[in-house]
């Protein structure tokens, strides 16, 4: 798969150990990470087009630290992967929202958190009900 050759597991597993120390949870999301972008590639590959490999992991690994209750700082994720702040924050919005049947445990918990609830309640539910308007809309052209 060419995600992967791009993107290969080992970096990933090794970018995972330098996030967290703890070596269990480093290899949990690492696995889960590489699950999911084999997912998604096959969903929607167009997705990865344009972003660059830390940015699409950087966005994973905060997610996922909010699901395995093992969260890190976007400017500490960024630091630790060679990256911007603003890259993890673009990418971790995108797979939400690209994505959210992937994550509905994790929009639960960022939901109950006074800081993300004005993204999670207003603006992924607006993102989210505006492409479902979309492809409503569309496939009420073709018919």
């Amino acid at each position: 798969m060419s995600l992967l050759r791009r993107i290969p597991p080992a970096e990933i597993s090794v970018a995972a150990r330098s996030v967290w120390l703890n070596k269990s949870i480093a290899d949990t999301i690492a696995l889960e990470t590489i699950k999911i972008m084999n997912q998604t590639y096959i969903r929607k590959f167009a997705f990865f087009n344009g972003k660059s490999a830390k940015s699409i992991v950087g966005g994973l690994f905060y997610i996922l630290g909010f699901r395995h209750d093992a969260v890190k700082k976007q400017n500490e994720l960024a630091d630790q992967l060679g990256t911007t702040d603003v890259s993890i924050r673009v990418s971790y919005r995108k797979w939400l929202e690209t994505f959210p049947d992937l994550f509905l445990d994790v929009i639960a918990k960022l939901a109950s958190i006074t800081a993300f609830q004005t993204y999670v309640l207003i603006d992924l539910k607006q993102n989210l009900l505006k492409s479902k308007n979309c492809c409503v809309c569309s496939s009420q052209k073709t018919a």
